[in-house]
């Protein structure tokens, strides 16, 4: 059984275009005409959710980073390849079991980010108002 992780660099990637979109979001939005209909309480929800979710995302990639570099410590150059390889499987499947809550968290956090974007869902309409 492989452990299917993407790399952290990926992680850490998707992570700062999470953060970018939350912040783009306020900066939109303190500099959007007045008149709009679009609660800033709700715009602000929006924007903290999509930060939440690259704080978690980060969090992962450093569980993941940490295993990378405990297992290519306890590596001796005499190991065989497979030997190799199935020590960094372990030190990764490790990492996923300690990683399952931030990636559950950034998840869910992206759910309600997407759910809460402006235009995306008439909340008006569905709540009979």
């Amino acid at each position: 059984m492989t452990a299917a992780v993407p790399a952290p660099s990926t992680l850490n990637f998707l992570a700062g275009l999470f953060a970018g979109a939350g912040i783009n979001m306020l900066t939109s939005v303190s500099t959007s005409p007045p008149d709009t209909d679009v609660s800033t309480g709700k715009v602000a929800l929006d924007a903290a959710l999509w930060v939440v979710a690259a704080g978690f995302l980060t969090w992962a990639a450093h569980l993941f980073q940490a295993a990378e570099r405990d297992a290519d410590l306890y590596i001796d150059r005499d190991f065989s390849e497979p030997e190799k390889q199935e020590i960094r499987q372990e030190y990764l499947r490790g990492a996923l079991r300690r990683a399952r809550f931030p990636l559950v968290m950034t998840l869910l956090s992206l759910v309600g980010a997407v759910l809460l974007l402006p235009g995306f869902i008439r909340w008006s309409a569905l709540l009979g108002g």
